[in-house]
Parts: structure tokens; C-alpha cells; sequence
């Protein structure tokens, strides 16, 4: 299955409130009356999550796995990898979703701040004060008319984050990311995720690079597109495993083909067989 690239997959969805977006900045309601289970993710944007009712789990790409319900919260920083569950709990589920970029974290990381003991966090749960579930019952209730209003939306976002301040695993958290991850690297990236069924648009996007750019950069690096880096890194991946005795659909899906016949097509592009033909040669 590809990932979904939120926050945009969530636009429009059916059961998506939105209450104000800009860009990769949103507050949106989501109302499921059906579970949600295994969904993989490609979160681009730092993103929050408010249970009000049912159960949210999350497992990251590296192995940590987190659940809130009601009344809890759960952050994960941008360039997140996660696999999630969204669980009812009698009635339907419903959270509140909130996604920032770097350029609003910025305007409330002016003020300083203890960075001294921050450290690279992947997600992080968060607590629940009466001020904060004040926040998301008028969020509730509020409909306003431009829901593309950017600085209604930042005001609203700003809000929350001071209500977050004295949390030391947010703030630690939210440090690490924005200092470790000014310079995406690509390779990095590439690296953690090639075995995803992921386009080269949706690393560009991981990254906080436009197509064009990514290509450009990856290029100029290595000689070669990403496209073909990544069919050679599959590959090889792929020739591992059919040597260990996976079948070929199953190397298909362990190296980011979700179609089999594309899978083939790649290999026998690569080491000019079938990977049938190579177990068999290899026996």
C-alpha cells in the first residue's frame, strides 16, 4: 500500500472537517464511524493529535509504539515515517488533527528557550490541562467563514504552542527537529524509506525540496536520477531476498512494488533475467 502524505491526503476526505487551512498549516475535526487500521504515513509537516473519543495507536519507523485515547495527545515532528491504527471505543472516533511548518515554529522558537538537554524524539505524548481542553471545546463549536484565513490559522496555532511551553518533551522534541533537520539530507532519507512504495515526489516532499529541486540536487550528487538510484537500491535488496527463498511477489512488496509485473520489468531491467529465472539458476 503507498503511504499517505498528510496533511495533504486528508484534504476533502469524507469525515474531514476543516476548520482553517493554509498550505501545509491546518486544524481539522475528523468524525470515523470505522476503524482505521495499518494506514502507513508520510507526515511532512509537524502534526498533533487530540483524542476526544477512541483510541489512536502509532508505530514509527523505528519500532516505538505509542497509543492515546480520550483525552490525550500525541506529537510527531515533520519528515515522520509512522504506521497508525485509529481504534472507536463504542461511538464513532473522533480527534482533532493539527499540522505546522517550519515557518510558524520558527515565530514561536524566537523566544528562547532551554535547548541544552534536547534530543532527537521520533513522537512524543503530551498532557492534557484544563486550558487545553478548553482550547478544543471552542474548537468544536467554532465555524468560521474564511477558512483559508493564514493569520486566524497562525494566531489559533501560536495559541496552542503556549499553552504546550512548559512541556519539556514537546519543546525538547520540536527543538531536535527543526535544528536537525534544516539541511534534509537526502541520502538519509532515500536510505530509511527506499524499500516504500514511494514516488520520487514524495521523498522531494519528505524532504521540504519542490520535484525539480530534489532532482537536481540528487543528481548532481550521485551522477544519476533518483529514479534510477532507487530501482538499483530495490534491486539489490530484491536479489537478496529471492536468494533467501522469498517468493517473487513476495520480494515485490518487501521492496516498494505494490504491482508485480512492474517488479519483474525492474529486475530483468537491472540483471537482465526474470527473477524467477535467477532462483532457478541459483539452485
Amino acid at each position: 500500500m503507498k503511504p499517505y502524505t498528510l496533511p495533504q491526503a486528508l484534504y476533502g476526505l469524507e469525515g474531514i472537517r476543516t476548520i482553517l487551512i493554509d498550505g501545509e498549516n491546518a486544524i481539522l475535526h475528523k468524525i470515523l464511524d470505522r476503524d482505521l487500521i495499518d494506514n502507513e504515513k508520510l507526515i511532512t509537516a509537524h502534526s498533533l493529535v487530540y483524542v476526544i473519543n477512541g483510541k489512536v495507536c502509532v508505530t514509527t519507523y523505528e519500532g516505538e509504539e505509542v497509543s492515546i485515547s480520550n483525552g490525550q495527545m500525541l506529537f510527531m515532528p515533520r519528515d515522520s515515517y509512522v504506521i497508525s491504527d485509529f481504534l472507536r471505543n463504542g461511538k464513532p472516533m473522533e480527534v482533532f488533527l493539527l499540522f505546522f511548518d517550519h515557518e510558524i515554529v520558527s515565530k514561536f522558537l524566537e523566544l528562547p528557550q532551554n535547548t541544552d538537554s534536547a534530543k532527537q524524539r521520533t513522537v512524543c505524548t503530551l498532557q492534557t490541562t484544563p486550558n487545553i481542553e478548553y482550547y478544543f471545546e471552542n474548537l468544536v463549536k467554532v465555524h468560521y467563514e474564511n477558512l483559508h484565513d493564514k493569520n486566524l490559522l497562525e494566531l489559533k496555532l501560536l495559541e496552542f504552542f503556549h499553552l504546550l511551553n512548559e512541556q519539556q518533551d514537546f519543546m525538547q522534541t520540536l527543538h531536535a527537529s527543526e535544528s536537525g533537520k534544516k539541511d534534509r539530507e537526502i541520502d538519509t532519507l532515500m536510505l530509511q524509506h527506499y524499500d516504500k512504495n514511494m514516488t520520487v515526489a514524495d521523498f522531494a516532499a519528505l524532504s521540504g525540496r519542490s520535484l525539480s529541486t530534489f532532482n537536481r540536487e540528487f543528481k548532481k550528487k550521485h551522477n544519476q536520477t533518483p529514479k534510477q538510484w532507487l530501482i538499483q537500491k530495490r534491486m539489490q535488496r530484491a536479489s537478496i531476498l529471492l536468494k533467501e527463498g522469498r517468493s517473487v511477489t513476495e520480494t515485490a512488496f518487501e521492496t516498494g512494488y505494490m504491482n508485480v509485473s512492474n517488479f519483474i520489468k525492474a529486475y530483468r531491467s537491472v540483471y537482465g533475467q526474470t527473477p524467477k529465472v535467477m532462483q532457478q539458476n541459483s539452485q
